[in-house]
């Protein structure tokens, strides 16, 4: 599996691909904002949620989550963090 994000302006999309399907995940806010709230989860072990306008990003028991909308987008950890490498380079 591989986890990208691609950059529309003021929105972002996820995507999750396989060998057998590709899925689009579009969130209401910028790539660095997204990327900013999965490093401030990663940063700090005790905080649990973290809220940027209308996109909740929480923690569990395998990565972090990312709601939007009426939807959810799973990262296990590892393939979030070469997504918060690629925000620090």
């Amino acid at each position: 599996m591989r986890i990208t994000f691609t950059e529309q302006g003021d929105t972002c999309t996820l995507h999750q691909t396989t060998n057998s399907s590709t899925t689009a995940f579009s969130i209401p806010i910028a790539k660095v904002a997204l990327q900013s709230a999965l490093r401030e989860l990663l940063m700090n072990p005790e905080k649990h949620e973290v809220m940027v306008d209308a996109v909740m990003v929480d923690r569990y028991r395998e990565g972090l989550r990312v709601h939007a909308g009426g939807g959810r987008f799973e990262l296990p950890y590892v393939n979030l963090f070469p997504l918060v490498l690629e925000a620090s380079a």
